[in-house]
């Protein structure tokens, strides 16, 4: 099976996987709670009306996290930081954050605000513009030498999943705060999407939206790729309401990605795409890395046996291993 990562009109690497995922004992192993060490965070984030709320993350780490690089994690719609943390099925590993955690990186999943176990403020309110704000706070104490850790952090990549990856993008062009940005499963390219318009008029009906479960096992994933135990999961456990005003954001950005300001990202930036996702397909994989006009270098990754929800598929390994890969030539450690 080969593993396919490029840039835009360059062959970046052409190394090669032989498995969709890691044998049973080996999961077991990179999955393990053992050596892993998970503090709860709470980051007070002041925003535009005055009003200061909570932003809840959790951080993952082995031994000590002095001199690690950091990775902070932005969920998409409808989720918390748990799908970053997903328990394993049939002997598979879907943790993302165990798994940057044994490559020797310190890991930050958020709930984003009206998310999880953060605030949950006025659901028009909290928007593209707002939420960025808070990431943006919690990137600057993460960095701060004289914040919250005794020993801050000095190398940050910024990672997001689907409206995650808008929230990246806004953070980093606003406020160039990562070093470098990694966008999972979301097309910027405007695309018609699998949903229809009733569907979303009946979401948006209250200022913390929903999505039914027969919406989200359908767009979220490839029935043929997932382990029906993993979407089990999702739909029971992991999914949340999120705001109407991110949601709106989100359609904001859909019809027309100059919102979500790409040309204003100019750090190292990595994309990547599952292949059989039919929410946000990887057709659009070239016109969506035009999009960074202005960013150092952008590389595309396709994740095969992967729909939407690119964690919670059977190709979820080999995801993970094109992103540290990419990390471990771009945030110089």
């Amino acid at each position: 099976m080969n593993l396919y990562f490029r840039t835009v009109s360059t062959l970046l690497f052409s190394a090669a996987l032989s498995a969709t995922a890691l044998p049973a004992a080996q999961a077991e192993a990179s999955s393990s709670s053992r050596h892993t060490r998970v503090e709860r965070l709470v980051f007070p984030v002041t925003l535009s009306d005055g009003n200061t709320y909570d932003v809840v993350g959790y951080l993952y780490y082995r031994g000590s996290y002095k001199h690690r690089p950091l990775q902070v994690l932005v969920h998409g719609l409808t989720y918390t930081h748990k799908y970053w943390d997903m328990p394993s099925f049939g002997g598979r590993d879907y943790s993302y954050a165990r798994y940057m955690v044994a490559e020797g990186y310190a890991v930050l999943a958020l709930d984003m605000l009206g998310a999880g176990e953060s605030s949950k403020p006025d659901g028009d309110f909290v928007d593209l513009a707002e939420t960025a704000d808070s990431v943006h706070q919690i990137l600057t104490e993460m960095r701060n030498p004289g914040g919250l850790f005794k020993w801050p952090f000095h190398r940050i990549a910024l990672v997001g999943h689907s409206n995650g990856a808008i929230i990246g993008s806004y953070v980093q062009s606003t406020y160039n705060d990562a070093d470098v940005l990694v966008n999972t499963g979301f097309t910027f390219t405007p695309h018609p999407i699998p949903v229809p318009p009733e569907a979303i008029s009946a979401m948006l009906e209250s200022s913390y939206i929903s999505i039914p479960t027969e919406i989200r096992t359908e767009v979220f994933y490839d029935a043929a790729t997932a382990d029906p135990a993993v979407i089990d999961y999702d739909n029971t456990t992991i999914a949340s309401t999120y705001t109407r005003g991110q949601f709106l954001s989100l359609l904001a950005v859909s019809a027309d990605p100059s919102v979500a300001l790409l040309d204003g990202v100019t750090s190292p930036v990595l994309i990547q795409f599952g292949e059989g996702d039919e929410l946000q397909p990887a057709s659009y994989v070239d016109s969506d890395a035009a999009l960074y006009t202005s960013a150092e270098h952008v590389t595309t990754a396709l994740v095969p046996y992967s729909g939407h929800i690119l964690n919670g598929h059977l190709g979820a390994p080999i995801g993970w291993k094109q992103i540290d890969r990419w990390l471990d030539r771009n945030l110089g450690w």
